[in-house]
């Protein structure tokens, strides 16, 4: 089983804490993570979207009460811990093979947390989706439902470039359909 914890909240001093995370690396795989994966916002540079992906539950559990975990959390000035989701991968889509163009080097990650009706009804609809979603520049495509609540979903987008980006943000075509069937709250937020 694929785990993912993931938490969107703001940095006043980047390097600082990037230094700080850089130190605190070593001791993750110790608590059962396997990866850490680090985005800023491409409006606000002192807003970052963190992912920390686990094989078992009970590292999550473990993670979740560790000091390291505090200790980023003191390390950015954030006051007040931000919610987090703790998800099961239930969809992973490399759209890369689907796309005429070849995946950028650097990519940008559109991402949603959202209570979701049918589970199946939204995978179904991306399925129908993906080529559409890969022409608008989608690579990839995670959806993670949540461990505590079952009818909530964290959808992950890789897209090749940030004019795509932006644009996808902006201007959902209807491959974009089951994102309104997901409900709102897209990182970063359209402007």
């Amino acid at each position: 089983m694929s785990l993912v914890l993931a938490a969107d909240y703001r940095v006043p001093d980047f390097d600082h804490w990037w230094a700080r995370l850089i130190g605190d690396l070593p001791r993750l795989p110790g608590l059962g993570a396997h990866h850490i994966v680090v985005y800023r916002s491409l409006d606000d540079a002192s807003r970052i979207f963190v992912t920390i992906g686990v094989r078992e539950r009970g590292p999550v559990d473990a993670l979740l009460r560790s000091p390291v975990m505090f200790s980023w959390f003191d390390s950015a000035g954030v006051e007040q811990i931000p919610p987090l989701f703790a998800g099961e991968v239930v969809e992973k889509l490399d759209l890369a093979a689907e796309a005429d163009a070849p995946v950028a080097a650097s990519a940008v990650i559109v991402a949603a947390i959202a209570p979701v009706g049918r589970l199946d009804q939204l995978r179904d609809s991306v399925h129908a989706a993906v080529e559409r979603l890969a022409t608008s520049g989608v690579r990839r495509f995670w959806i993670y439902r949540a461990l505590d609540d079952q009818a909530e979903v964290m959808i992950l987008q890789e897209i090749a470039t940030e004019r795509q980006a932006e644009q996808w943000i902006r201007h959902p075509d209807a491959a974009a359909a089951f994102m309104a069937e997901a409900g709102a709250g897209a990182y970063p937020p359209p402007p």
